[in-house]
Formats: structure tokens, sequence, C-alpha cells
């Protein structure tokens, strides 16, 4: 019998009062818990790189809209990875949350432009909340990371 190389799903977040991170935190157990045979690794923005974007088979980004833009933090992981990967052609289904206190456009608008970019494709809305996430937020969250975990390991996106 052969065995079935496992997907990889990678979260990556940037959060500076800490909402992002919790919720990356949900997606990422929730992902494990529906899917063992999907590895997660889940990195701050500042730890990921280049070498991740190439490992994973999908990529889900939380991160904050800051004065109306991508937080610099996120920025700068879009920055450092983005020339090293863009001639390999690695075409990766993403989703994104965006934990903000705007409305969270302008940074999805951004995001969008660089996704094009990259030839990432988007495989489910993008989810936005004001605020500090209440009970509804972390459900989607969870959600959000099983759900994406699902579609990898059955091969969907």
């Amino acid at each position: 019998m052969d065995k079935i190389e496992k997907k990889h799903l990678l979260i990556v977040y940037h959060t500076q009062s800490g909402r992002n991170e919790s919720l990356a935190y949900a997606a990422s157990r929730a992902a494990s818990d529906a899917e063992p045979d999907v590895e997660v690794r889940l990195l701050r923005a500042a730890e990921a790189g280049t070498r991740d974007v190439l490992w994973c088979d999908g990529v889900l980004l939380f991160f904050p809209e800051n004065f109306g833009a991508i937080a610099g933090g996120m920025k700068d992981f879009f920055d450092r990875t983005f020339y090293a990967v863009i001639d390999r052609e690695i075409h990766r289904p993403y989703g994104v949350f965006i934990c903000t206190g705007n409305d969270g456009s302008n940074a999805l608008q951004q995001f969008e432009r660089i996704a094009r970019g990259y030839s990432w494709r988007c495989v489910t809305e993008a989810i936005i909340t004001a605020g500090h996430p209440d009970a509804e937020m972390f459900s989607k969250a969870e959600e959000l990371g099983a759900a994406f975990a699902a579609g990898l390991d059955l091969g969907v996106f």
C-alpha cells in the first residue's frame, strides 16, 4: 500500500494586541483536531519565510489593519518572501482573517493585490471583525481552520 503524503497548512499571523494571535491559535487547533493527517505550522509573520511558503499546500493569514493598511509585520512577511517564490509559480489556496479597529476593507484590498502577484487563489470569503473578537469570531476562526484543513486533505483545492 502506498503511503499518502501529508498535506501542509501554513498559518501566518501578525499581532500587536494579541487578538490575531488568539484567533490564529484557535484556527490552528481546530485544523489539527479536524484533520490529524494535515500537518499544521503556525508562525508569527516575523518568523515565517520562504521555506515555509514553499513547504505548504495552503495558507491562512491572520492580521490587523493598521491606519487603513496591512499591518507592517505582515507586509514585511510578504516583502521577504515574494521575490524568492514568484518565479517558482507556486499556486496556493488561501484564506484571510482580519481583526481590525476600522472596517478592514483597505487592508483586504491591498492583500488581494499581493495575493494575485503570488498567484495565490482565494478559496474562502475573507473574514473581517472590528474590535475585540467575541465568541462568534472565535467560532469563525475555528470553522475556517477546520474547513481549510479538510479541503486540503480531500484535495478540493
